[in-house]
């Protein structure tokens, strides 16, 4: 099998069962499932929609079958940020790609969203973003932030510097400070890069899942260990974090890589007891609501469900996927990057095909692997040096149109493919949708909530419901409207 079949399986699965999983993540039950999907399973895409910006300012967002969510779209903007040697450009990944991120966000748990938003300080760098955040009457600090969203990123870092899980150690925990401080999020996202590192070593048909294992489980102490003198400006980072915490990092760091070695050692012994996936990530922390997006336990789920179905991949990834009450797409991914990384691309069903961007994640794989066999990146035609974002200005004047040309930050240019208007509860507020196609292959949606009222004979995300609405405009109140439009959009998927 050539190596870079192996980078677009990692890369596709990992977006697919990100897909796959957004889907059920908040999905707690089976009957719950059923009467949102018309299922008692998902296996494949299916047009949905949640309500997302608030009860009084918010919109309902049409999810087309295949679109993934916040989990890809950073794993993206991390492989925009790789140089041809491998190295994370982390003040271009935190300043451009990652503050302008907020605005094309789908999902993103409370603290990437708050690191996103405070990076955006001039006095914040990539290697001193602290902060903190209320939820509900509770203050959370940055430091204590341990869950997944370093993980779920860093894929392209462990594909970029294959054979040099070194650099991509320390890589991955540059990038990791950037939005969460505690040593848990920075060790699972390292082990899941190390679960990588050693996947893309196996050929498919010589895959052993205890060989896989043991192998790991014998060397991640020293593999995930710390060496402070490579983290360059990260170790002022950990200087603050001392300061802040009053203990040893080192200490803490070293505990953290205690809890992820005896979680490898609890993952074989369930394998040996072949449990049930449900089982084991109840037995890992995934179904408790304290520790369900964990760094470590979520990773430790991903890879025994990989490695609990090691010949039949697919199936993997679908029991991640219905694993309904744990952190689904996350987990999802997890699986569909190591699996991808064993088997690679081939295996991918049509089904799985209409994923969103199937041909920007091709390229994304693929510059990845230029990289990894040092041919040179290419990474001009997939990063912009754009800046000034029309885009905003096109949305603030409220009246964007189908195939408007837009620029935006880390993008670059595209064009504005549908678009959307919905009444906010909050009386004499609107959103304004738009959908994007950028040059480089990427799509995302925008919103803006805007001031006033709907201009009259606006265009929305398909013009024949549209019509319909104006149709009957006289006779619909602003609510009315809104569930009309629900109902044949519904009709029509």
């Amino acid at each position: 099998m050539k190596p870079e079949t192996k980078y677009r399986g990692a890369i596709k699965l990992s977006a697919i069962g990100d897909a796959l999983g957004w889907m059920t993540e908040f999905v707690n039950n089976k009957s719950d499932l059923e009467k949102r999907f018309g299922v008692s399973e998902i296996d494949h895409f299916h047009n949905w929609s949640k309500q997302v910006g608030g009860r009084f300012n918010g919109y309902e967002d049409h999810i087309k079958s295949g679109a993934y969510s916040d989990d890809t779209q950073l794993l993206l903007a991390v492989a925009r940020s790789i140089d041809d040697k491998g190295t994370v450009d982390n003040e271009y990944f935190s300043k451009v790609e990652f503050a302008n991120w907020l605005s094309y966000a789908r999902g993103g748990g409370r603290t990437v969203k708050n690191a996103a938003k405070k990076i955006q300080r001039k006095s914040a760098t990539w290697y001193n973003n602290f902060f903190s955040f209320k939820v509900g009457k509770t203050t959370v600090d940055s430091i204590d932030s341990g869950a997944n969203g370093v993980a779920m990123r860093i894929l392209p870092i462990a594909l970029a510097n294959h054979q040099n899980f070194s650099k991509t150690h320390s890589e991955v925990f540059k990038n990791g400070i950037i939005t969460h401080g505690h040593p848990r999020a920075l060790v699972g996202a390292s082990l899941y890069a190390y679960c990588i590192e050693q996947a893309l070593m196996f050929r498919p048909e010589d895959f052993d899942r205890n060989q896989f294992l043991t192998l790991i489980g014998k060397t991640v102490d020293t593999a995930l260990a710390l060496n402070q003198n490579a983290l360059g400006e990260a170790a002022q980072w950990i200087k603050h974090w001392e300061k802040e915490a009053q203990m040893s990092f080192q200490t803490a760091y070293d505990n953290v890589v205690k809890e992820a070695h005896q979680g490898l050692q609890d993952v074989w012994k369930m394998l040996q007891s072949e449990i049930s996936e449900e089982e084991a990530l109840k037995e890992l922390g995934c179904f408790n609501p304290e520790t369900r997006s964990s760094g470590i336990s979520t990773v430790l789920g991903g890879i025994y469900i990989a490695l609990r179905y090691p010949t039949q991949p697919l199936v993997a990834v679908s029991k991640a996927v219905n694993c309904l009450g744990t952190d689904t797409d996350s987990i999802a991914a997890f699986v569909g990057g190591i699996v991808g990384a064993i088997h690679g691309h081939n295996i991918i069903p049509d089904r799985w095909k209409k994923v969103q961007d199937w041909e920007y994640l091709d390229d994304i794989a693929m510059h990845l692997a230029r990289i990894s066999f040092d041919e040179g990146n290419g990474n001009e035609k997939l990063r912009s040096k754009d800046i000034v974002n029309t885009l905003e200005a096109v949305l603030a004047e409220g009246n964007p149109r189908v195939d408007t040309q837009v620029v935006f930050p880390a993008l670059g240019q595209g064009h504005i493919t549908g678009l959307d208007i919905q009444h906010a509860l909050t009386s004499g507020k609107y959103n304004v949708i738009v959908d994007v196609e950028f040059e480089n292959g990427q799509s995302c949606r925008f919103s803006k909530l805007l001031n006033g009222e709907i201009p009259q004979n606006k265009k929305i995300l398909s013009p024949d419901l549209n019509e319909l609405i104006l149709e009957f405009e006289s006779e619909l109140n602003s609510n009315e409207k809104n569930m009309f439009r629900k109902i044949l959009l519904r009709l029509k998927n």
